[in-house]
């Protein structure tokens, strides 16, 4: 067995080896990436580490991810932008350019006897969520009566519709996923100026006007003879 001193003289020598190995590759490592940050022309040489260990991003690159980079909404009543529908007025709350083309969503105020012909999407999910009043909603070959606080939901492809068929206004929010229908809207539907005002009356070029713009956006009116295109 060697002598005690010799031992500890020993172990000294490793951690004094273990500690230069240690700095050399820390050395080789910030030298690596000084050399890496000086090609992209992104740092200098005594640059931090952690400031040259961080790709640069080209242009185009954060062009695209700023394109698709969506911002947090907060409309106060009354202020979204709005539309005459057929009778009704719809506010606009979120559009596809707004949410990255995910959903459009509307609030629409539907006097009594207003609401659009039976129709189908071939594109979109669509949704109703009653927030006053009352609605008779079509799916199908069923008509919901919904009132405040019902939910209906309407995939692609399934005749729909509603009606206000009761007394006084109805409100409820209409959700489109993914958007797109806002298109149709904005093409076809004259923008509100005074919202105390009565909507326009439903005419029949108003009606052609639908049945021109429908197909461009997957959009299919169930009686040709309401609806011409």
């Amino acid at each position: 067995m060697k002598p005690y001193k010799l031992r500890e003289k020993e172990m000294r020598q490793t951690i004094i080896l273990s500690s230069l190995c240690l700095v050399s590759l820390f050395t080789l490592s910030v030298t690596s990436a000084e050399r890496l940050a000086a090609t992209t022309g992104n740092s200098t040489p005594g640059d931090k580490p952690d400031s040259v260990l961080v790709a640069p991003l080209s242009t185009g690159y954060e062009a695209a991810i700023k394109a698709h980079t969506v911002k947090p909404i907060f409309r106060p009543a009354g202020t979204a932008p709005a539309l005459y529908g057929p009778g009704d007025i719809y506010s606009l709350l979120v559009t596809g350019k707004e949410s990255n083309n995910v959903l459009f969503q509307f609030e629409a105020v539907v006097p009594e006897g207003a609401g659009p012909p039976p129709h189908v999407h071939s594109r979109e999910d669509e949704t109703f969520y009653i927030v006053s009043g009352t609605l008779d909603v079509l799916v199908g070959d069923t008509t919901y009566q919904a009132k405040r606080g019902d939910f209906v939901y309407v995939p692609r492809g399934a005749v729909h519709g509603f009606k206000n068929v009761g007394g006084g206004v109805a409100v409820q929010l209409v959700t489109f996923s993914p958007s797109g229908m806002e298109g149709f809207f904005q093409e076809v539907f004259p923008v509100v100026k005074d919202r105390k005002a009565e909507p326009p009356p439903v005419t029949d070029e108003f009606i052609q006007k639908m049945g021109e713009a429908a197909s461009k956006y997957g959009l299919k009116y169930v009686y040709p003879d309401i609806v011409k295109p």
